[in-house]
């Protein structure tokens, strides 16, 4: 379903319909983002740094609000996409590595507070992937020739989407990742 994830309003037609679902909710999945504008933090708004952190931190909080009695009763997994920004703390993008910093405590706090009611909260922090986000960062940092920025990441690609969801999709619902709970897991960060 769609919801709003930037007011509480927005977040309670999901709690609704999460209430409403019969079946088991097995795995919650935050799939949030939104880049900053590239410049450097003297030459940063802070309603940037404000609008960055509402799209990347507090929309997960909000969503997680609205799902979390459910994830409870039913032990569900929690799993967060971040970025690898959230520790590169590359020049000119602060606001995005702060925003991405601040759910990855997030993340671990959830893992500790939720572990008592078996769910379990893990953050994937991919680098970039070939999306329409990156291409809208790409261009927000003046990249003009794509082929010879990614030979600078790691494979000398961005990742695709469905590398990204299969890592996810078994993290947070394939039985052998049971144990697994407040963990960061970087895919192919990149280097520099």
């Amino acid at each position: 379903m769609r919801f709003d994830g930037s007011t509480d309003d927005g977040t309670e037609a999901l709690r609704e319909a999460v209430a409403q679902h019969p079946g088991r909710l097995q795995a919650v999945f935050a799939c949030i983002g939104a880049p900053s504008t590239k410049r450097f933090i003297t030459d940063t708004p802070t309603a940037e740094f404000e609008a960055v952190h509402q799209a990347n931190t507090l929309s997960f909080i909000r969503t997680w609000h609205a799902v979390a009695e459910r994830a409870r009763t039913d032990a569900a997994s929690l799993l967060a996409i971040g970025s690898d920004a959230g520790r590169a703390a590359r020049p000119g993008n602060g606001p995005y590595t702060a925003a991405k910093a601040a759910l990855e405590a997030v993340i671990l706090t959830l893992a500790k507070e939720e572990h008592p009611h078996g769910v379990r909260a893990n953050l994937v922090a991919p680098s970039l992937i070939d999306s329409p986000l990156a291409q809208q960062v790409l261009k927000l940092k003046g990249v003009t020739d794509q082929d010879r920025y990614y030979t600078e990441l790691p494979w000398g690609r961005p990742l695709s989407l469905d590398e990204v969801a299969r890592v996810c999709i078994d993290l947070a619902t394939a039985r052998h990742w049971r144990y697994a709970t407040g963990q960061i897991y970087p895919l192919l960060a990149a280097t520099g």
